[in-house]
This record gives C-alpha cells, sequence and structure tokens, in this order.
C-alpha cells in the first residue's frame, strides 16, 4: 500500500512543513492539519498497489509503484517513507507502518532543511581543529531528512551497592609531613525509576551518533500519523525493544551508580566496590525522531554529521589538520607558561626561564 497526498487545489504533492507544522504544498501555498487529513479520505490517495520482491542479490530489496508516474521505486526492506526517483513525489509506504510496525509516538521536523543547511555551515566554521578550506567552504553532497526509529522505555532499577571510601588528614609532626588515611565501607540500597531512556533501533545509524542527538524535548511527541513523514524520509526498527534492552540495562546501571555516588557525602573519596542490581521495564514506546543528515565528501574520503531536527544540536567525526592541533597545543602552553610566570612574580617569588 501506498500513501501519496495531494493538494486538493492544485494537484500538487504535499509535504510536512516544519516552520508551519502543517502538511503544505509548495505549489499553491494549500495548507492541511494532520489530524485534518487523517480525517479526510479526500486528501489521502491510498492504493492498494503491486509490490513485489525484486529477483536481486540482495532479497530484501522490494519495489512499489508511484501513482504519480507509474514508475517501480525500489527500496531496502526497513525503509518507510522514501521519495520517487523518477518525479521526486513523496512516497510512504503503508504496509510498513501496520500492526507492530506502526509508531505510537513522533516528534515532527521542527527545523527546515535551510535553516539546517546555515546552522550546519556555521558550525563547521567553528571546528579549530579541521583544515581551514573544509571550514571556510564545507561542499555537501546530499543531505536527508530522516525519521529515526527509536524505542523510548521507562525502567524501575532496584539493588544494593557496597563501596569503599576514604577521608584523609594531613599533619606535620618534626621534620615530617604525615597524611593519615582513615577507611570505610559504606551501603547504599536503591529503589528508583527513570524515564524517557531512548535507544536508537536502526542498525545503518551509529549509535555513539544517535545518543550525541539526545536529549529530546518529549513535550514536542505527537500521536504519530502518517502524513508527518511526507516529504521525508523515515525507516523502522531493525532491532525489538527486546533485542535493545540489554543495552538500556547498561545505561541505567550507571545512572544507578551515579545516583548512589551522589547520595554519599562527607568522604573524600568514594568508589562502588560491588554491587547488585535488577533492573526492569515498565514500559516501552516505539518513537520517530528527526534527523538531518549531511554528507560530505572532503579530499575524496566520505564524512557524515548528523543534526537533531527539534533542537538543532550537531554531531559528527570531522577531517583533522595535525598542524592546527599543533599550534593549538602551542599557543596554550605558552598561554600557561605566560600565566605561571605572572603567579611567581605577583607571589614575591624569582621565576627562572
Amino acid at each position: 500500500m501506498v500513501f501519496q497526498y495531494k493538494c486538493p487545489d492544485c494537484g500538487a504533492d504535499l509535504k510536512f512543513d516544519a516552520n508551519q507544522g502543517m502538511i503544505a504544498c509548495e505549489n499553491c501555498g494549500h495548507t492541511e492539519k494532520v489530524e485534518e487529513m487523517t480525517g479526510d479520505g479526500q486528501l489521502r490517495q491510498s492504493t492498494d498497489t503491486d509490490h513485489q520482491d525484486v529477483p536481486m542479490e540482495d532479497s530484501s530489496v522490494v519495489s512499489y509503484q508511484c501513482q504519480n508516474c507509474g514508475a517501480f521505486v525500489m527500496t531496502d526492506k526497513n525503509t518507510t517513507a522514501t521519495k520517487c526517483s523518477f518525479c521526486q513525489a513523496p512516497i510512504i509506504l503503508g504496509d510498513r507502518l501496520e500492526g507492530m510496525l506502526k509508531p505510537d509516538y513522533c516528534i515532527p521536523f521542527k527545523i527546515d532543511r535551510q535553516t539546517a543547511d546555515l546552522a550546519f555551515k556555521k558550525w563547521a566554521k567553528r571546528l579549530r581543529f579541521s583544515p581551514m578550506d573544509f571550514r571556510k567552504s564545507v561542499k555537501v553532497k546530499k543531505v536527508e531528512g530522516l525519521y529515526a526509529p527509536f524505542w523510548v522505555y521507562n525502567c524501575i532499577g532496584q539493588g544494593e551497592a557496597m563501596l569503599k571510601c576514604t577521608t584523609s588528614h594531613h599533619y606535620t609532626e618534626g621534620s615530617y609531613d604525615v597524611t593519615e588515611t582513615n577507611h570505610y565501607d559504606v551501603y547504599r540500597s536503591v529503589d528508583t525509576t527513570f524515564k524517557g531512556i531512548p535507544a536508537d533501533a536502526s542498525e545503518r545509524l551509529e549509535d555513539r551518533l544517535m545518543d550525541i542527538m539526545e536529549p529530546f524535548d518529549y513535550s514536542q511527541l505527537v500521536k504519530f500519523e502518517a502524513p508527518y513523514l511526507t516529504g521525508y524520509l523515515a525507516e523502522k526498527y531493525d532491532y525489538t525493544d527486546k533485542e535493545m534492552f540489554p543495552r538500556v540495562q547498561k545505561r541505567v546501571s550507571n545512572y544507578m551508580d551515579s545516583y548512589i555516588l551522589d547520595s554519599v557525602h562527607g568522604y573524600d573519596t568514594k568508589n562502588i566496590s560491588e554491587r547488585h542490581y535488577n533492573i526492569n521495564r515498565s514500559y516501552t514506546s516505539y518513537c520517530l525522531f528527526p534527523i538531518w543528515i549531511n554528507y560530505v565528501t572532503y579530499k575524496d574520503k566520505d564524512y557524515s554529521f548528523a543534526m537533531n531536527a527539534e533542537t538543532g544540536k550537531i554531531a559528527g567525526k570531522p577531517p583533522i589538520s595535525v598542524p592546527n592541533v599543533l599550534a593549538h597545543i602551542g599557543v596554550s602552553t605558552v598561554a600557561i607558561f605566560i600565566l605561571l610566570r605572572l603567579l611567581v612574580v605577583l607571589l614575591g617569588g624569582t621565576f627562572l626561564w
């Protein structure tokens, strides 16, 4: 089943407009609220179209027929929204958004492509360790507006931990400087709830990069409706909520460590020596979060950068200029040297070169 949304005034393709928060026609300016579209059959073209497995090396590739031009569009097994490679019409693959594959919620795009492009170029200019020509004229090869699949968990963490703590006392005894250290065993039990822990469920997207995209503002979550996807790419999850939970458990375990350490006061050092945690999920929801991805080629090497299309946060691993790094280290070293010299002079000492 293919969904393609058409303007009721001029028949052009409708897309979700991040600035207006509505479905809009770029041709005549007609707008519609998403909730009005989902309730109005005249605005939705939904067809039980032929789609079939394509006999290629990758048996997961499936073809769908565009209702605009009739061309067959090749997609991989995880694509849920794309565009026709011939006429560029937005296409939503409805059969991949049914049953367990239908998201519970999504955060619609809040930043449009033009704003994202300008923000990325400004961000690149501030990369002090990158080559100058990359910073001044970064060339973006391709930009994708992608709804990335996430599982969001509420968890209950219970357990106990033992800590090794110390206090130290320094004093002078005759001609000796003495440090007296006392050791303590500290016990803590914990019973707490953690809400809204996200976990990227896409195999293609790098977990570390998606982690940096956090936090997402859950106050912007809306009940998922297919029209939010029109004009953007979207993927369904590769990993189920059960498969992703061990990663979330590890994250919650770290949160519990921090919670326990913050509860212990009055010691100079504190370290958890033993822990026994029981972490269970109380609720899981399947969400789509908006990401702009910039693909850049610099000196025949490919780089990718991601932007949280809700908050504007940007992350990625840019090219590094070794001379710039060495120059920065040199400047920092000189600055520290001068600062130390000034401090010595102000304290009445003599600075030896």
